[in-house]
């Protein structure tokens, strides 16, 4: 049975935190390209933060029909292509990473990120279906975007400006292979959401006082 919602789509209570999310995600683009990269960064860190929730909050309704579950994470999937597959190469774009030669480095990166989610989505679907899901994840999760870009960007301001640059294009070129790579990564569990949001704090502490 479709538990279809007044307008396109099905119930998900979760809806209103992703949508935060993609919010950040085109200020932070929008303010990278004003000249504000720090605050772009900042709202990388703040889209990550949303994202960590609307999942948990998804499930915390329970008896979700199949249509629910699928549509959430379909959904979750396309606002994380916009906040952690095309925010960061625009936010390097403004920060100086200009010159032709970084396009084939962003195009890898947001390529190897849709594969990524691609994939995670299929695994998605089938836990949906009564397979039982991991406790891990295959390959790096896209999402960790939110909390390795702005920590080098932090590190690479301290480098001479060309150096810097070639920080973080090798930093993304990387991430770029981790999140096609068959490694494991261990799933976050709720228990260490303070920690990752001390990480944030943390960070965002380190941008106000560099001003």
């Amino acid at each position: 049975m479709k538990k279809k919602m007044l307008f396109l789509g099905f119930a998900n209570r979760a809806m209103p935190v992703t949508f935060t999310a993609v919010v950040c995600g085109v200020l932070g683009m929008w303010l990278a390209l004003c000249g504000r990269v720090d605050a772009g960064m900042i709202c990388l860190m703040m889209a990550g933060v949303f994202d960590m929730f609307d999942g948990p909050i998804a499930r915390g309704k329970k008896e979700r029909v199949p249509d629910e579950k699928r549509f959430g994470i379909e959904l979750d999937s396309l606002a994380d292509v916009i906040n952690f597959g095309f925010v960061p190469p625009v936010v390097l774009y403004a920060f100086g990473l200009s010159q032709w030669y970084f396009i084939p480095i962003f195009l890898l990166y947001l390529l190897a990120g849709i594969t990524r989610l691609a994939y995670f989505n299929v695994l998605a679907f089938r836990a949906v279906e009564g397979e039982a899901a991991g406790d891990y994840f295959i390959g790096m999760p896209i999402t960790c975007a939110a909390g390795i870009f702005p920590l080098f960007w932090l590190i690479a301001n301290l480098l001479p400006a060309r150096f810097g640059q070639i920080l973080l294009a090798c930093v993304m070129f990387v991430m770029a292979i981790l999140f096609v790579s068959p490694i494991h990564f261990p799933k976050v569990k709720k228990r260490h959401y303070p920690f990752m949001l001390l990480y944030i704090v943390v960070l965002i502490i380190a941008y106000v006082l560099r001003r």
